[in-house]
Parts: C-alpha cells; sequence; structure tokens
C-alpha cells in the first residue's frame, strides 16, 4: 500500500502528462461521484415524500373506514327512529278514533239516562196525565159548549184531582199515550 501511495506522490509531484491525466480523471470521478451522491439524495427524498403520501394515504382511508361505519349506524337509528313514528303516528290516530267513538258512545249514553228520567218522572208526578186531563177537559169543554150552547167555566166541570171528569160527550179524537 505504501508503494501505491508512493508512487502517486511521485506522479503528483512530478508533474508529466500522466499525473494531468490521472488529476483529470479523478476529477472526473468526483463529479460522478457527487452526482451519484445528489441522485441518490433526491431518490432518498422522493422515497422519503412517497412513504409520508402512502401514510396519509393509509390514514385517510382509516378515516374514510371509520365514517362509513358511522354512517351505516346513523342510518340503522335513523330506520330504527323511522318505523318507530310510523308505528306512533298509528297509535296516535287509534287513539283519535277512539277517543270520538267514546264521546259519541258518552253522550248517546247520558242522553238516554236523561229521557229515562225524564220518563220516571213525568210517570211519578203524573205530567202527562195532567196535560191530558187539561186536554180531555177543554175538548169536552168545546164539545159540550157547541152540544148545548151554554158557555160553563172549565173550573166547574174539572174536579182538581188526579181524575178525568166524566164527559158524556165522546171526543172527536182518541188520544194516544206516545211514551
Amino acid at each position: 500500500m505504501r508503494k501505491v501511495a508512493q508512487q502517486e506522490r511521485e506522479l503528483l509531484l512530478g508533474g508529466g502528462t500522466e499525473s494531468t491525466d490521472l488529476r483529470r480523471k479523478r476529477q472526473a470521478n468526483a463529479g460522478v461521484t457527487s452526482d451519484a451522491e445528489s441522485i441518490t439524495e433526491s431518490l432518498r427524498r422522493s422515497r422519503q415524500l412517497m412513504v409520508q403520501e402512502v401514510e396519509r394515504s393509509t390514514n385517510t382511508l382509516v378515516a374514510f373506514d371509520e365514517s362509513t361505519g358511522v354512517l351505516k349506524k346513523a342510518e340503522s337509528e335513523y330506520k330504527g327512529h323511522r318505523s318507530l313514528l310510523s308505528r306512533t303516528r298509528n297509535l296516535l290516530s287509534t287513539m283519535q278514533r277512539q277517543d270520538v267513538i267514546d264521546r259519541v258512545i258518552l253522550i248517546i249514553g247520558f242522553s238516554l239516562f236523561v229521557f229515562a228520567v225524564l220518563y220516571v218522572v213525568s210517570k211519578r208526578i203524573g205530567i202527562l196525565k195532567l196535560q191530558q186531563m187539561a186536554t180531555a177537559a177543554i175538548k169536552s169543554q168545546l164539545a159540550g159548549k157547541a152540544a148545548n150552547g151554554d158557555a160553563m167555566p172549565l173550573g166547574q166541570k174539572f174536579d182538581g184531582g188526579n181524575t178525568v171528569p166524566n164527559v158524556d160527550t165522546p171526543l172527536q179524537q182518541p188520544l194516544h199515550d206516545e211514551l
């Protein structure tokens, strides 16, 4: 190794044509080496940028997968809420119809109760009998007045009790009890 170094030294110091050729070769080799190093460094940077882009793309894909999962979950919840709202709407319409039916039944029942109470009260008090007696008395008086030609007051023929006065003349139309 020392001999090679010694020869190089002599060539460099000797100033011959060989030394200039050798210097040029070394400079050319040095230029090629520096070019190769710069290309290698550029490739390393490109590789590093590509690795970063791949990582960023991977992160983006992971985020898309997570978002897709969240959207699918939201869609299933939405479908669940939509069916729940549909069932609730149906139940509300059924309840409204039932409310109307209940009101009609209550009104009919109350009306029947009121009519039954009025019927019982009228039978107990005798309102219809009193009306029938008054009608009969008026008709008998009119019929008697027409037959006799006298004007006898109603108070003399009606005794004030719960009985229908005896009238000799028949009524023109028979009375019908509507209850």
